[in-house]
């Protein structure tokens, strides 16, 4: 009765349910604060309009959501009018959200007698939540989602999986792509089916099947083969046709005569398609032969390497069947062909050619953040990637892997750094992926490849190796072998390893000649206008690089600083007591003129014109270092997170970091270790055969090295709404997994999980190597529109994003075409110097003179991080030497 009697904020708009149909006029909004369980998303289909959602407006697209609400005593599903579609499609309305001033509709099935059907439709609200992902979601540990009871519908348990409720559909698609499965109707376990004896069944070879092509005949004998390749999920659902799973599987499967293309559809993809795996073998029957679809498509086979026929298995007429044959009944006379694999080291990858294919194994020292680009065969969907480094020991440099959905979303949802002071590793094979070779000089020396994931790759990490045919290959062994004798260079190495954070590869040239000639023509450059445009129009995650052209109008620097997980208890009591400027006055040189003679504004460096110094210059020192962190305060503001303008007020300026190397064997560690034996013990066979962060207070300096022009009252500026925090990658401690894991992945549909893991603050992960990074104010050539812009230097040596040794002037022009500033003296990546030291933020800002002058093109990487925040850095900028 006490749930009952607690649903006031839904009863309030409906005073009617459940026991009567109760009213369908315009309903009051509810004053309470109502709290988003899940955003789930579908395909509409063509009965999907009418009601109160015939007029769709605010351009939904062909995609219906459904949320699930509740005042913290019951819950209620509804459908999300599609005029607020934007709203979840850039993350602004997500599983989490408090809303205010809810107002439902409700809606009657007109095709049931009695309307007996209710659907409830979310026609207003306001977010109260922020729209980036940094803050914790006010629901978190307030509602207990699985003790709600739902609205209207009594104590009843529902039956099955819940569906959508404004389409004829079974399924959820996930919120973000359409290559993965989604929800509880992908069935856990294949369906049963009875045994039947081999011994004495009559076969068909697949050569055999050319005479029965388009025959529907459900008296062809069956076949037996193995899989070869398992192909991405595909989704064909339109909004003008219905379908309940309009889902297509494809496999490559083989037997010793011919190999074909075998393609499951429709509900049979969410009965099987989880539990075939390559390798398996597989007993087939009623299926239904047809030519490839190359050829019907007019196209010829072998361009596309596509076998010459098809097996068809449909849900019904005939009813295809399927029967996983266990390993100890493969039969030697059937003569099955094996699972090849090709694996390369990344030793060997230099002589590979772009096309090529190959599989690799390694460790996981470098795992980006999830990222969405659109699809170039439909622009209405999106393809979800991210970047992974991976080491085997046969070079310094590692795989770099550019890795699409390969609908394992289990999987990967596992894909984490290694970190041996953790005493956790990732072993990750992926297979069938493709060699790219990127070539940035004119004399084709320096080349970088990498590889991305194909249509049919596969992907394993700990706790799916096990039974894997590939755990017999010779370089496998030898893999491991090298993982069980690592030296102590080696596994420190491993010890610093990275998570999420902004990403580019390859990287760009490093002249304006060459970008002209390699890049420019494929990226043509962009205007202010239609860069506005852009950054308001980007979906969340969504990654775009564009080109612009203009001037750099001013040039500010920021250290990072981040809050110590150990040392921030003991801060919080040194703050009160330590604050004022004294305290960060000894991170510059003794010339005071560079700490400015206000404390609550940043220092001027004055700019150099016609070749005569107006003041003197001044330089930010290298930071000192102490033996703890410390607190104190300054006064200015910066937003939390984010790059803002100072002001007057009092906020805590938190530690920055001392040095990258920290000791992490502490009270983080996982409780059931992973060691390198461990991790091996998935590769063992029963034989030898063999075939620095953003601070959430104020800066400690602001450095603007030059003031072009007085920005006029009609020109129009954009100041940079990214989350700084989020730009910057973390080093990876098991402490701080389900943190990191969530922050850099996408956003879930629906609460799961610890609560505990979303209050964690993301200041307390230690970020990389980071020292600081740039805001680059840059004016159009028309001067009607600025923006601004992060620039994070990429840091010799101690840098994932540093793939070779970077050498120039280090002044700051040279600085931003080359990405960051070089070594005072030549030294490669993992290589110990004399003096590595970068140049300090005052001898680069120095070089910053004439800029005024100078025409530059821009490269920026914009990134939408959720709901109004955007990213846009700048990866490079060249100074112009001739006219576009």
């Amino acid at each position: 009765m006490a749930a009952k009697a607690g649903c006031c904020a839904f009863r309030a708009m409906f005073p009617g349910l459940p026991a009567g149909c109760g009213l369908v006029s315009w309903p009051p909004a509810c004053p309470a604060a109502i709290f988003v369980l899940s955003v789930e998303r579908y395909p509409r289909d063509p009965g999907s309009g009418g009601g109160l959602l015939e007029a769709s407006g605010g351009g939904g697209g062909g995609d219906l959501y459904d949320v699930g609400l509740s005042d913290g005593h019951c819950r209620l599903r509804a459908v999300l009018h599609p005029a607020l579609n934007p709203l979840v499609r850039r993350n602004r309305l997500r599983c989490g959200s408090e809303l205010r001033e809810v107002r439902l509709g409700l809606d009657y099935d007109e095709r049931r007698l009695g309307g007996a059907r209710r659907v409830f439709v979310l026609l207003e609200a306001r977010v109260v939540s922020p729209g980036n992902g940094a803050a914790a979601p006010p629901a978190a540990g307030m509602v207990k989602v699985q003790k709600l009871l739902v609205f209207g519908e009594g104590e009843e348990a529902a039956q099955g999986p819940e569906l959508p409720i404004r389409a004829k559909r079974r399924y959820y698609l996930p919120l973000w792509d359409s290559a993965n499965y989604y929800g509880e109707a992908w069935h856990q376990r294949p369906p049963e089916h009875h045994a039947q004896s081999l011994e004495g069944s009559r076969y068909i070879n697949l050569k055999q099947l050319e005479d029965h092509i388009w025959q529907k005949r459900k008296d062809l004998p069956p076949v037996i083969v193995r899989i070869l390749r398992k192909f991405r999920l595909y989704h064909f659902g339109r909004p003008d046709r219905y379908s309940e799973c309009p889902f297509q599987a494809k496999f490559l499967v083989a037997d010793k005569s011919w190999s074909v293309t075998l393609v499951l559809w429709n509900s049979l993809c969410m009965d099987w398609y989880k539990h075939l795996e390559p390798g398996m073998v597989i007993r087939l029957h009623n299926y239904i032969v047809k030519k490839s679809y190359a050829i019907r498509m007019g196209q010829d086979p072998a361009a596309t390497q596509e076998p010459v026929l098809e097996l068809n298995l449909n849900p019904r007429n005939p009813a295809g069947e399927i029967a996983v044959i266990n390993p100890r009944s493969v039969r030697g006379d059937w003569q099955l062909p094996s699972l090849q694999y090709c694996f390369a080291t990344r030793k060997e990858l230099s002589d590979l050619h772009t096309g090529d294919l190959c599989d690799i194994i390694g460790l996981v020292t470098f795992v980006g953040r999830q990222e969405r680009i659109r699809n170039p065969e439909r622009s209405d969907e999106f393809l979800v990637y991210r970047w992974v480094h991976l080491v085997d020991g046969t070079a310094s440099e590692p795989f770099v892997l550019k890795l699409f959905s390969t609908s394992q979303p289990e999987i990967q949802a596992q894909i984490s750094p290694c970190s041996l002071a953790d005493n956790t590793v990732t072993l990750l094979v992926c297979t069938n992926v493709k060699v790219e070779c990127q070539v940035i000089d004119p004399s084709g020396q320096t080349t970088f490849p990498y590889l991305l994931t194909t249509e049919y790759s596969q992907v394993y990490v700990n706790g799916h190796h096990r039974g894997k045919l590939y755990v017999r290959h010779r370089k496998v062994k030898e893999f491991i072998q090298w993982i069980q004798l690592a030296k102590d260079k080696e596994r420190d190495r491993l010890c610093h390893t990275l998570i999420g954070g902004s990403y580019s590869y390859p990287p760009l040239p490093t002249s304006e000649r060459d970008y002209r000639r390699e890049i420019l023509g494929r990226c043509p450059l962009t205007t202010m206008s239609e860069l506005k445009q852009l950054v308001n129009q980007l979906e969340y995650r969504e990654y775009r690089q564009i080109t612009v052209q203009g001037r750099i109008l001013s040039v500010k620097y920021q250290p990072l600083t981040w809050v110590d997980g150990e040392s921030a208890e003991a801060c919080a009591t040194r703050e009160s007591a330590i604050g004022g400027i004294m305290e960060f006055e000894e991170l510059f040189d003794d010339d005071r003129s560079f700490l400015g003679t206000a404390r609550n504004k940043s220092p001027v460096i004055p700019v150099k014109r016609n070749g005569t110094p107006l003041g003197k210059q001044v330089g930010l020192s290298r930071k000192r270092k102490r033996k703890g962190p410390t607190c104190r305060k300054k006064r200015g503001s910066a937003r939390h997170g984010k790059d803002t303008e100072s002001s007057g007020e009092d906020q805590p300026l938190t530690p920055c970091p001392q040095t990258c190397e920290r000791n992490v064997n502490r009270a983080g560690s996982p409780g059931q270790g992973l060691s390198f034996s461990k991790a091996c013990q998935e590769f063992c066979t029963d034989s030898d055969d063999t075939e620095t962060m953003p601070s959430t207070g104020s800066p400690c300096s602001e450095l603007p090295i030059a003031s072009l022009a007085e920005c006029p009252p009609q020109r129009e500026h954009i100041p940079h709404h990214g989350n700084i925090s989020h730009m910057v990658a973390r080093r990876f401690h098991f402490r701080d997994k389900a943190l990191l894991l969530q922050t850099f992945g996408l956003q879930p549909s629906s609460l799961s999980g610890s609560p505990k893991a979303w209050t964690v603050n993301l200041e307390r992960c230690e970020p990389s190597c980071y020292q600081g990074y740039y805001t680059v104010t840059i004016l159009g050539l028309n001067e009607e529109l600025s923006f601004d812009a992060i620039f994070i230097p990429i840091v010799p040596r101690l840098d994932h994003r540093a793939m070779y040794p970077a050498k120039h002037s280090n002044t700051l022009i040279s600085i931003l075409a080359h990405g960051g500033p070089a070594f005072r003296q030549p030294c490669h990546i993992d290589m110990e110097c004399a003096d590595s030291s970068p140049p300090s933020p005052g001898d680069i800002l120095q070089s910053a003179v004439d800029l005024e002058e100078m025409l530059f093109i821009f490269v920026l990487d914009i990134c939408s991080q959720g709901g109004t925040n955007v990213e846009v850095l700048l990866n490079r900028a060249y100074v112009q030497h001739r006219a576009l």
